[in-house]
């Protein structure tokens, strides 16, 4: 009996096994919607973007850029050395005279300090002008800040002075080198008001008459 019942049960579990599993079916793969026209319109415009726009050109046109030395030097001939030791020499000869040997220290440092001075090369620095402001030397100096502008002559070269709107402060001098001064002063005429009646500050006439 008990062989009959497992002849059975090994009848059922082969019967079981022989049952075919169902088919996995695979779906079709979705293809893209968005059409070719569209991907090499995207593709375009992507590429255009990456290109540099010409507003940046437009931009550095409305600059004006110049190098020009610290400050204007003059060639010294020895008769200017030899001036200025004479009136150094004189003036402390009248100050030991009359008794007063304090200012003759000064007269002395003055003299040497004048001498290493003259005989410096003033740096290059660069300077600019722009619809926002001024570059001079390392600072950046915005047309809200200042009041008026005029140039002048110094010797055979241009000056640009500068007038703060702070009265604290004195005007900002700043050499034009080979820059032409017309065409500077036709730039900042849009947002500065011209000075005419003004020219050489007395410190530059002085540094262009002793030759300093």
């Amino acid at each position: 009996m008990t062989k009959k019942i497992k002849k059975k049960t090994s009848k059922i579990k082969s019967h079981k096994r022989a049952e075919p599993k169902e088919a996995v079916t695979k779906k079709p793969a979705v293809k893209s919607t968005v059409p070719k026209a569209i991907r090499k319109l995207e593709h375009k415009i992507a590429t255009e973007q990456k290109k540099p726009k010409p507003v940046e050109y437009i931009a550095a046109a409305n600059i004006i850029r110049w190098k020009a030395p610290d400050y204007y030097t003059f060639e010294k001939s020895p008769y200017w050395s030899l001036g200025v030791g004479l009136i150094a020499v004189i003036a402390s000869l009248i100050l030991i005279y009359t008794n007063n040997y304090f200012p003759v220290i000064i007269v002395i440092l003055a003299v040497i300090v004048t001498f290493q001075v003259s005989h410096e090369k003033p740096k290059t620095q660069e300077f600019a002008l722009d619809e926002s402001g001024i570059l001079s030397r390392n600072s950046y100096i915005p047309y809200t800040e200042l009041k008026s502008y005029w140039t002048a002559r110094h010797g055979n070269k241009s000056i640009l002075y500068l007038e703060p709107v702070s009265s604290l402060r004195g005007p900002i001098v700043i050499p034009l080198g080979n820059q032409s001064a017309e065409e500077v002063r036709t730039f900042l005429l849009r947002f500065l008001v011209e000075k005419l009646e003004h020219g050489e500050m007395l410190s530059e006439k002085l540094i262009r008459v002793f030759r300093l």
